[in-house]
Order: C-alpha cells, then structure tokens, then sequence
C-alpha cells in the first residue's frame, strides 16, 4: 500500500539527499542502508535503483522508460539483487563470485549497474572479504546498495568502504498517522505498532490475523517463562513451531522493553542479564544461519533460558 509512495514520510530527508548528490553525478559508489527492519529500507533501496536506471533525471522514475518498464517487471539485466537462498539462511561467497562478474561486465543498457544486497549481515565471512575488491575498485557506473538490519554484525572492513545512510525508526505520531492511512478499519494500530517494536512496515504486516496471532502468542509464552508458571524446555517446542523470524523479533523487542524499564527502575544501571539475551539471540541468528538441520527447540531452550534470567533482573 502506502510502501509504493517512495519515499516514506520519514524518509524525506534521505531522499532529498540522495537525489541531489545524483543529479550532479556525486553519488557514491557504495551505500550502507543502516536502520531497524521493518521502516522501508528495501522500499527504499528498490526506488533509488529505478531513478539511477531511468533515463530520464529527475527525483522520480518517470514509469515510461524502456529501463523503468524492465525494472517494473522484474528484469532489468543492468539491476541485480543479492539476498539468501532462504529467509534467514547465509548469503555465500558464491553468490559475491556471480556479483562481480556482474560489475566487471560492460552495461547491457549503457547506463549504471546497481546491486542491491539484503540483508547485508547476512554475508559469511568469506563471502565480506571477496566482496571487499568490488566495494574498493567497482568500476564505472556502479551502485552497490547495501541493506543492513543489524549493521553492526558487518565487518568493519566492509562498513568503512560504503557511504552510511541511517534510517532510524520514525517518531511514534508520524508512524502512527501513516498506518492508520494504510488501515482505516482498525481499532488497534497503536497495540500493531506496539508489537512491532515501533516499526511502522512490520506493524502493517502484523495486521495480517495469522502473523499477529504468532506474535501475541510469543509474547504470552514470554510472560509465563518470566512468571515461572512454564519452564523454557516446555515453551521450547510451541515457540519452535512460531516463524522463526516473527518470533525472534518479537522476543527482540521485548528485550528492549524489559532494559528500558530496568534502566529506569535501577538508576540507568544496565541489566548483564538482558546483553546475554541480546547475545544469545544474536548467536541463534548466526547458527540458523550456518546450520539448516540446526533443532530448533534447542536454540528456544538456550533462549528462554537466557530470557528467564533478564526478565528476573540478574546480573
């Protein structure tokens, strides 16, 4: 819906930039799109693509153009995406081989060759270094748009050779004007955004029944793990059978509900607990990643443990 009108209304100023910095042909070769998921990065990324490809300037794809017809349809051969064979898996080094032959090649349309690689922190380490030769030597005409949830999971390597572009979450009334635009008929886009950790993309998605029901029922396992009333190898399974990436960000954001309201209740003295959650959701991420006949129940085991100890304020 309202992710087709690019850019967002918090993306304003970014988009401003950006389009001034191409129109007098200062665009830099590398862009790190830096921010939570679920605030219209890749919405972002995709449009920016379409504006540097089109053959017209200006601030929009003009949507006529032989390139902007080719990008709509999916099949631009000057436009490449990078992403995981699977959500959450590892992008590998093979697919940063067939990328740079990608930028070596000579333009098929005659214009830029623009790349965009999601999530960026999804990069085995193998995988960063071969990509470190295209990020210093691109060649001509060349965008490498770099979309990172977590960019602090990148190495510092490849952190250094990209232009940062923040994209931080949206204050709470503009994200909360903007879905209710998107979702007229419902009562409870404060309760979405809530569940979505302020993020105004996921909370949309949440508004589908199955996805929010997930979510509440994350949320309710958390409550009785933290209660004591259900042991974390029992919660394991249930959780186990949650999409993993719904359940994983809504035990994230739950997290940072809990430091916030520890930071306030202690004096702004920071939890150790709630960093070894943070660190054992992280990890589970990377193994997930690294390991598809990882068990699941296993990491919710590790993860509910870790989670009964930050929500009883240890140390």
């Amino acid at each position: 819906m309202g992710a087709e009108r690019i850019p967002l209304p918090w993306q304003g100023s970014q988009w401003a930039g950006l389009v001034a910095l191409a129109d007098s042909g200062r665009l830099p070769h590398a862009l790190l799109l830096a921010g939570p998921s679920g605030t219209g990065k890749t919405a972002f990324a995709a449009r920016l693509a379409e504006v540097v490809l089109c053959a017209e300037s200006g601030a929009q794809p003009c949507g006529a153009c032989r390139h902007c017809r080719l990008a709509a349809a999916g099949s631009h051969p000057d436009l490449m995406n990078v992403r995981p064979e699977e959500p959450g898996k590892a992008i590998l080094i093979d697919a940063v081989r067939t990328l740079r032959d990608f930028c070596t090649a000579r333009p098929h349309q005659g214009g830029w060759r623009v790349v965009l690689i999601e999530p960026a922190e999804a990069l085995t380490h193998s995988a960063a270094n071969a990509l470190l030769k295209t990020l210093e030597e691109p060649g001509t005409r060349t965008l490498l748009l770099m979309i990172a949830h977590q960019p602090g999971h990148l190495p510092a390597t490849i952190r250094s050779r990209c232009r940062l572009l923040r994209f931080p979450e949206p204050d709470r009334q503009t994200a909360l004007t903007w879905l209710r635009e998107q979702l007229p008929e419902r009562q409870d886009v404060e309760q979405l955004l809530h569940h979505a950790g302020g993020r105004p993309l996921r909370a949309l998605a949440l508004s589908d029944t199955r996805r929010s029901e997930q979510v509440v029922r994350l949320r309710e396992l958390a409550e009785a793990v933290a209660a004591g009333s259900m042991a974390p190898a029992d919660a394991a399974p249930e959780a186990a059978g949650l999409e993993w990436e719904l359940a994983s960000d809504a035990l994230a954001i739950l997290l940072r509900e809990h430091a916030g309201s520890a930071l306030a209740e202690r004096g702004g003295v920071p939890q150790l607990a709630v960093f070894r959650c943070f660190d054992e959701l992280v990890r589970a991420h990377r193994e997930r990643a690294a390991n598809t006949n990882l068990s699941a129940d296993l990491v919710w085991d590790r993860l509910w443990l870790a989670w009964r100890r930050a929500a009883a304020g240890g140390g």
